[in-house]
């Protein structure tokens, strides 16, 4: 992984890579799929809150996962984005990608300051649990499809005056 370290040995500070061609971001983190962000919310869950029950119930935790990793690894930053390869793609699994983009588990962003970059024993983590290691990616950004219909006044109900 490109990075140095700072005065404070355990915190990585990443090297920024060129910015891509496209002009998008680069983020740096796991490839993975939606079913290991939740078993790993799963596993935050419980040792944040060793003495309560996980809720049975799906969407909880589809939507707080991330959260609960975040607040598990005391990771600055934790979120889910789209991504080109970048380099060698053999080492990503070929459930992390769909469509020739691949999900990720970002962990910082090349527009983020140093101060956020995850620490070695964050990235260390993640590593083992997932068993593949991180890497610098070219930020998809996401698409928003609208869809608009014509319909005249008197379909609302209106009437012309």
């Amino acid at each position: 992984m490109p990075c140095r370290y700072s005065s404070d040995v355990s915190q990585y500070v990443l090297v920024r890579p060129p910015r891509a061609p496209c002009g998008n971001r680069r983020l740096f983190g796991f490839p993975i799929v939606k079913k290991e962000l939740w078993n790993l919310g799963t596993i935050a869950f419980h040792q944040i809150q060793p003495d309560k029950t996980l809720p049975d119930n799906y969407s909880f935790l589809a939507m707080n996962s991330l959260s609960f990793l975040k607040v598990y690894l005391r990771l600055r930053l934790c979120s889910m984005a789209r991504g080109k390869v970048v380099g060698d793609s053999r080492s990503i699994p070929s459930e992390c990608v769909s469509s020739g983009e691949v999900l990720l588990l970002v962990l910082w962003r090349d527009t983020e300051s140093e101060a956020t970059c995850p620490t070695q024993s964050q990235v260390y983590s993640l590593e083992k649990k997932l068993r593949r290691s991180p890497g610098w990616w070219v930020e998809i950004p996401v698409r928003i499809y609208v869809h608009f219909e014509s319909r005249s006044a008197d379909t609302f109900g209106f009437q012309q005056f």
